[in-house]
């Protein structure tokens, strides 16, 4: 038994090693996230050790939709090194979801005699499968989120095989929504089978463990002048195209555009593969088990109306985790012959549908994110070192000492409800002038009109090649106001020289 939870552990680990050092070739050497927000957790976490609240410590936003993740960075807060934390924590977090997935399939019998060599099979090839590694490479907290969840799962399969395991459940209670919000769900959801299995006192109990941290961060934002929800959530709520759509509208919205996506198809033929076992299974209608495949169905459907598919993956890596492991736990109880040939099947779907885009797309994105993120921060901190106005948060607010304005609205609820509600042209020209921010560099395609009617366009920094997942290829710096053209050019002509050879940098017509 011991083999399997060593190889789902060392499978994990092999492929993100491999995810690592390719991405480390890409990048000549230099450790990148391949996703800039890992740095706005950072940057959260510094102002939190500083006294504050947000990326800045002159004002309070709630720009993470993790309330415990920024938490979990502080230690070595304001030192370079801090600046791996994510790395460690998503290694302790890849570590813990292997070693569960295991414990899940040896729950679901895997390691038995007749099953093991498919136990094996799972176990190799389940953790990718299911995005452990690609989700750990990434530098965020969906990996210990995703572990937090399948605690949940395996405390609820032991309970419904008589043999609770109530610390692991409660952690799992607490931890899953305190790491995302969608982990709320499926913290409920257990509540609920824990008290349909007549232990009332202790649904009492993982109802408060469920609710009372969330109800505790949300009353803390409201005490800072803030929404109840993180302004990343609300972000992702509203959308530009949404903003007008309310109710019934929006969820049917929301499932529409998520099982389009190829992650969303995925769930939504796991779902159909849920319901196929209910309907010609009668011994899955008798059983304990079918609690759990009630949470499934629950759980996924939650999540294809109210949350969100893609960006890397990342928002449908726990929820994937949780629907894969659960059939392969109701499989056993649904059919009684060829339990393994299906069981792998379950895996390579997810496999084939993922693997050639995480190979092809997530090292070279911690190249983007070296060679655009990591250089426009080594502007404005140390060239400009002034305020600066962005539309794509992340390394330029992390270690900087200047006021950075989030023109996206993660970071300033202002800046946000200006771009949903009122984005009248020019709506950022008196943010920009209030915050006495001289320059602003972001995407024109996103953010043209936020453009002041006197802000000066200066040029335009590029990456030679578009590759990997990062909002655009290019990147508008602008003066605010025409007295300060000549500061920013002066600074321009100091770093564009060291630009790094696969990008440049092009000045607008008789500037240079």
């Amino acid at each position: 038994m011991f083999s399997i939870r060593l190889l789902s552990v060392l499978s994990a680990f092999c492929v993100f090693a491999a995810l690592e050092a390719v991405a480390l070739m890409q990048t000549g050497g230099y450790f990148e996230y391949p996703l800039d927000d890992v740095y706005i957790h950072l940057a959260i976490a510094e102002t939190i050790w500083a006294g504050g609240y947000g990326v800045n410590v002159q004002d309070y936003a709630a720009a993470a939709s993790s309330p415990l993740y920024p938490v979990l960075l502080l230690p070595v807060a304001g030192l370079e090194i801090q600046r791996f934390m994510p790395l460690i924590w998503n290694v302790v977090g890849l570590g813990l979801s292997a070693w569960l997935w295991a414990e899940l399939l040896l729950a679901g019998g895997y390691g038995a005699q007749k099953m093991r060599r498919f136990g094996w099979v799972l176990a190799v090839l389940g953790p990718a499968a299911v995005l452990m590694p690609s989700n750990a490479f990434l530098g965020m907290e969906h990996t210990l989120h995703a572990a937090a969840s399948l605690a949940i799962l395996l405390g609820l399969v032991r309970l419904l095989q008589g043999n609770p395991a109530w610390g692991l459940l409660y952690a799992g209670i607490v931890f899953s929504p305190l790491l995302r919000f969608e982990g709320l769900a499926l913290a409920l959801l257990a509540v609920l089978v824990i008290y349909t299995c007549k232990e009332r006192r202790r649904a009492a109990l993982a109802l408060a463990l469920a609710i009372l941290p969330i109800a505790g961060f949300c009353a803390f934002l409201v005490s800072l002048g803030l929404d109840p929800l993180p302004s990343s959530v609300q972000a992702k709520l509203i959308g530009v195209a949404q903003g007008q759509i309310h109710g019934l509208d929006r969820i049917i919205g929301t499932f529409t555009i998520n099982v389009m996506k190829p992650g969303g198809t995925v769930l939504a033929l796991f779902l159909g593969v849920l319901v196929a076992m209910r309907l010609l299974s009668g011994r899955l209608r008798n059983v304990p088990m079918q609690k759990l495949w009630a949470v499934l169905l629950a759980a996924t459907m939650a999540h294809l109306m109210f949350g969100q598919i893609g960006w890397m993956d990342r928002y449908e890596h726990y929820i994937l985790a949780v629907l894969v492991a659960g059939l392969l736990i109701l499989l056993p109880q649904t059919v009684d012959r060829r339990v393994g040939i299906m069981a792998a099947v379950v895996l390579l779907i997810p496999l084939g549908v993922y693997t050639r885009q995480i190979a092809a797309q997530f090292p070279v994105s911690a190249r983007s994110i070296f060679l655009q993120q990591r250089q426009m921060a080594v502007f404005a901190k140390t060239h400009m070192k002034a305020p600066v106005a962005v539309n794509d948060l992340g390394w330029v607010s992390w270690d900087n000492p200047d006021y950075v304005l989030d023109l996206s609205g993660l970071g300033s609820i202002e800046a946000l409800k200006l771009r949903i509600y009122d984005p009248k042209p020019g709506w950022a020209a008196p943010l920009a002038e209030r915050h006495n921010i001289p320059f602003a560099m972001i995407y024109d395609e996103w953010m043209a009109n936020a453009v002041g009617a006197d802000w000066a366009r200066l040029g335009t920094f590029a990456l030679n090649e578009r590759r990997g997942f990062i909002g655009s290829d290019k990147v508008v710096f602008y003066a605010t106001s025409p007295t300060h053209v000549p500061r920013v050019l002066k600074a321009l002509h100091q770093w564009v020289p060291t630009l790094h050879p696969l990008t440049h940098f092009e000045y607008e017509a008789g500037l240079k």
